[in-house]
């Protein structure tokens, strides 16, 4: 008799959760009105497609000579740059992970007289709800290798659930799919896995695959190259292994190079495009917004009413344990977690918004649980049976507890960008508000932040909020 593959059986639940949530919440259905599923971040992701399939123009001139108020729905949204060109103001790493799903509902729009082939009309955000879909299962199915070097097969099929149902990886996954947190957790799984073919087998296929998804990477997020950490640093724990990491790269100096020509090839892509748009290979379209290195907000970041990490994705706190076991006995992942945690945590909490604008929880950090899931592996691997037992009980809260306040952000008891700490207990146990006296309540308790105050670099309160 066959033996039962767990990883395969969870890998199908998951696609049945998330598939089934999606059709009960239909993401899609407000589209081409201000509450689209195209919308905000998304929208500058996305702009490059219907730019330059629908309307041909990836100057953006048809903007100033159109009937149609496209910036009244938010469908683009480009920075001018000092020439006075339009230009989009994220790279179009994004629209190249759309591309194979918007081309198909694009040929479904073109076909169908009655679907209007704009680029965002419901069509196309249903094949980007699905493009989300695809992206989610191929980067749990390499994460699943990648942990089943380290774990049994029941084991990491716990993992999977936990990263998936226990995080705000859940809500991105199902009620924001679009936004770029599962497509960087998918690309970086991809990468963890390549990272342990480097040091078994480093050949001209792996030079090149790794070239591209670091390129990639860059493209969907430059500080995405935080990434570069992981694979250099897989499999050291000291000086000594760090030296012998020197010389085996110095060895494969050639395949080395093989990857940072193809990387660089990728990103080619959009430095062509900012040449071409702006007049510089290189061009900042974030303007007026930076990093305040000298003043990072790491206190709001982790534990923050309004969008900590730590109080919205509280499994995480357990990863700390697990690290610390993982560096004692040697890991191959360990320092790698260790140095990308506290470098991202450092970069991330010195952009000027800190918050990352709306959302639920620290979107951001979901791009990096691929790596920091596997600390949680270790407390599961304990051979007492007690402490076992009372960490899946913890995950089991955890994952209730992920669940219920996903609920909550989906009816606005958690609001995305202005909870406090007064409004957080007031609401705790509501999974929706019961009437005008709760709404009014909660509008009484929380605070928008300034965002033109935190461009400045100070802070976005009279206060600290914790």
């Amino acid at each position: 008799m066959k033996k039962v593959s767990y990883v395969r059986l969870t890998l199908f639940a998951i696609l049945l959760i998330q598939i089934g949530v999606i059709f009960n919440i239909q993401p899609w259905r407000n589209a081409e009105n201000k509450n689209a599923l195209i919308n905000w971040d998304v929208t500058s992701y996305y702009s490059y497609l219907p730019a330059v399939f629908v309307h041909k123009d990836l100057k953006f001139n048809f903007l100033d000579n159109s009937p149609i108020n496209y910036s009244e729905k938010h469908q683009f949204w480009p920075e001018t740059a000092p020439n006075g060109n339009k230009v989009v103001k994220t790279t179009m790493g994004m629209a190249i992970m759309y591309l194979p799903f918007f081309l198909v509902a694009h040929l479904c729009a073109v076909l169908n007289p009655e679907i209007n082939a704009n680029g965002f009309s419901t069509v196309y955000e249903i094949g980007l709800t699905f493009s989300s879909v695809f992206y989610l299962i191929i980067g749990l199915y390499f994460l699943s290798r990648v942990l089943l070097r380290l774990y049994n097969e029941k084991n990491v099929s716990f993992l999977l659930l936990l990263v998936f149902l226990g995080s705000n990886l859940f809500y991105y996954s199902t009620t924001e799919p679009c936004m770029s947190h599962v497509y960087t957790f998918s690309l970086a799984s991809f990468l963890m896995f390549l990272t342990t073919k480097v040091f078994q087998n480093f050949n001209f296929k792996v030079s090149v695959l790794l070239g591209l998804i670091f390129g990639l990477l860059f493209l969907v997020r430059p500080t995405n190259i935080l990434f570069g950490l992981i694979c250099f640093l897989f499999n050291v724990f000291g000086w000594e292994s760090f030296k012998k990491r020197l010389a085996w790269s110095l060895e494969n100096i050639k395949l080395l190079a093989l990857t940072i020509v193809v990387a660089i090839s990728i990103c080619s892509i959009q430095f062509i495009y900012w040449k071409w748009a702006t007049g510089n290979w290189v061009f900042n379209s974030y303007i007026g917004e930076r990093f305040y290195f000298d003043r990072p907000r790491i206190l709001n970041f982790l534990f923050s009413y309004r969008k900590g990490w730590l109080v919205y994705s509280p499994v995480f706190i357990l990863s700390f344990l697990g690290i610390y076991k993982m560096y004692q006995n040697k890991n191959e992942w360990g320092l790698p977690i260790i140095l990308t945690l506290i470098s991202t945590v450092y970069v991330f909490s010195s952009w000027w918004c800190w918050w990352f604008g709306g959302g639920f929880g620290m979107r951001p950090m979901i791009d990096y649980y691929p790596l920091l899931i596997i600390p949680l592996g270790e407390l599961l691997t304990h051979k007492l049976p007690a402490l076992k037992n009372g960490v899946l009980s913890l995950f089991f809260v955890c994952i209730s507890f992920n669940l219920f306040q996903t609920l909550q952000r989906r009816s606005l008891v958690i609001h995305w960008d202005s909870m406090t700490k007064e409004s957080y207990w007031a609401f705790f146990t509501k999974v929706k508000m019961k009437n005008s006296e709760d709404w009014q309540r909660q509008k009484s308790l929380l605070i928008k932040p300034d965002y033109e105050k935190a461009k400045k670099g100070e802070s976005e309160y009279d206060f600290e909020l914790l």
